[in-house]
Order: C-alpha cells, then structure tokens, then sequence
C-alpha cells in the first residue's frame, strides 16, 4: 500500500466508516518498518493494540484483589444480663442514696427543734400542733371549732358543779 491509500483510509477511520479489514490494513502498515514520517505520529495508537494484547493478569490477580474488597466478618459480641441491667441498678442506688441522705437531713434539722417532721408522723404521736397538719384555713376553722366545743364543755361542767 502507499501513503496516499494509507492516508485516504485513515480519514476514513476518522470518519468511523471503515470495515474491520481496512482497520486491519492499518494496523499491519502501522507495525511495519517503512512507515513514512508524517504517518509516525498514528504509529502509536495502532502499535498500541498489538502491545496490549502480550500484557496478561498475573495468576494470583483474583485473589489479590479479593482480599482488598473482602470485608472482615465481625463477630457479634454477647452481652450479659448484668451488663444491660447495671446502668438501671446504678441510677436506682444513686436515687435510693438521694433520697435516704435527704431524709436524714431532714430528720437531723426537725431534731434541734425537737418536733417531728408531719409527713413522718403516720402512726406515730404527734408532738407539733395541729395547725401544722393541714390546710390553713381549714385547720384554722377546726382549731377554733375544736377549741370553742371544749370551752363550751368546760363551761357546762362548771354549772354542773355549781348546782
């Protein structure tokens, strides 16, 4: 083949219109030696077909490339019942430890004024007045009622006396 046919095939490789004989056409010109200089510049992308096919994966590629991708199995880890339940148990001791200081601070403060606190009086005898136990004014109604019923007795049991 001459340049000129060479050159007229290549524009119409160019033009993606040739057949896979013409293309095989070029590639053999291309691989040969009397390439003429102003062609050399497409040498390299015929040669490079030939050139790539000697090149070859290596045996061990598959495996190689699995141990990358491969995740690593993670093996799930068993928890006991004692480990779910100790956050539970030591917010329940923190409470518990709350509220027994805050008793005893109570109970150490009622005790220099040597009355009882009323919300632990159930049960027991109540040593602060009665006032204390309820709502003002109810309490204050009752206390008045109370003391007016024992005026009252008082003032019957003198006239008893006196008669």
């Amino acid at each position: 083949m001459n340049a000129q046919q060479i050159e007229q095939l290549l524009q119409r490789y160019w033009d993606a219109e040739t057949t896979v004989e013409e293309e095989g056409q070029l590639r053999q010109f291309f691989n040969g030696n009397d390439v003429p200089q102003h062609l050399m510049r497409y040498k390299d992308l015929f040669v490079y077909e030939k050139f790539m096919q000697d090149e070859h994966l290596s045996e061990d590629f598959n495996e190689r490339l699995l141990k990358q991708i491969e995740t690593p199995v993670v093996k799930a880890k068993s928890i006991s019942i004692y480990s779910r339940l100790a956050p539970i148990a030591k917010a329940a001791a923190a409470v518990a430890m709350l509220l027994a200081l805050g008793n005893l601070a109570e109970r150490s403060l009622m005790q220099d004024y040597g009355q009882m606190a009323v919300n632990d009086t159930i049960g027991q005898q109540i040593t602060s007045p009665s006032v204390a136990l309820g709502d003002e004014t109810e309490s204050a109604g009752l206390q008045t009622k109370d003391s007016l019923s024992r005026q009252l007795k008082a003032i019957e049991q003198q006239e008893r006396i006196k008669k």
